[in-house]
């Protein structure tokens, strides 16, 4: 889907940037109603897994003091609340944003979510934009589905629809299918690349409308 392409450079470029130094690595979750992992489409899960992913500044170093506190804190109560609630969870994210610069939370497949309490993680991700001490972006991939749409209409965001985009569609297509091909990342051993491209690009295509993609969003959280 041109969706995962999309979701791609915006990860690999918060990539590169914790590589030279510049951020913290991406915060990452991706959404699902497998009935195998529950947790995939839970809110509490979702903003769990955002708190668990930042309680330490890259992977293998030391726990951050307010992860360790509110660790401390259930730990004092004898884990009787059980998991974090998503306020908890969302106040500790608060916390430990204030530990970096730049904080990239990417959320792909919203839509995925449980459509019941999905409202719950859209605002708590609105708490932490606004009540973060530093910048935080975030970045939702999700198809139209109209309460996520109306949610987000005020915030930048990409809509692919083929009726209206279909030119910028095909060629970003082509591109990005190309570039794979030339990387040997697609239809490495393969003896008819040329017609199997054709092939990728048209159901590529096809499969792209209806896509609701909120881009990287830009604030300075409320002091």
């Amino acid at each position: 889907m041109i969706a995962d392409a999309i979701r791609s450079i915006v990860i690999e470029d918060a990539m590169r940037a914790f590589h030279a130094g510049q951020s913290p690595p991406p915060v990452f979750f991706y959404c699902s109603r497998n009935i195998a992992e529950p947790g995939r489409s839970s809110p509490e899960a979702i903003i769990a897994s955002i708190a668990r992913q930042l309680s330490s500044l890259r992977p293998g170093f030391p726990l951050l003091d307010s992860a360790i506190t509110t660790y401390l804190k259930k730990e004092a109560e004898g884990f009787a609340s059980g998991p974090l609630r998503i306020n908890e969870s969302c106040a500790l994210i608060i916390q430990l944003v204030e530990h970096y610069p730049l904080t990239t939370i990417v959320i792909d497949a919203l839509d995925e979510c449980d459509p019941e309490r999905r409202a719950n993680l859209l605002e708590t991700l609105e708490t932490i934009l606004q009540e973060s001490s530093h910048l935080v972006k975030i970045f939702v991939s999700s198809r139209d589905d109209q309460d996520i749409v109306c949610h987000l209409k005020y915030y930048p965001n990409l809509e692919i629809v083929s009726s209206r985009n279909m030119y910028d569609i095909v060629s970003f297509v082509e591109s990005e299918t190309r570039a794979l091909i030339t990387k040997k990342k697609l239809l490495r051993f393969s003896s008819k690349k040329e017609e199997l491209e054709k092939v990728i690009i048209d159901q590529v295509t096809k499969g792209a409308s209806g896509m609701y993609v909120v881009v990287p969003l830009h604030f300075v959280c409320l002091q």
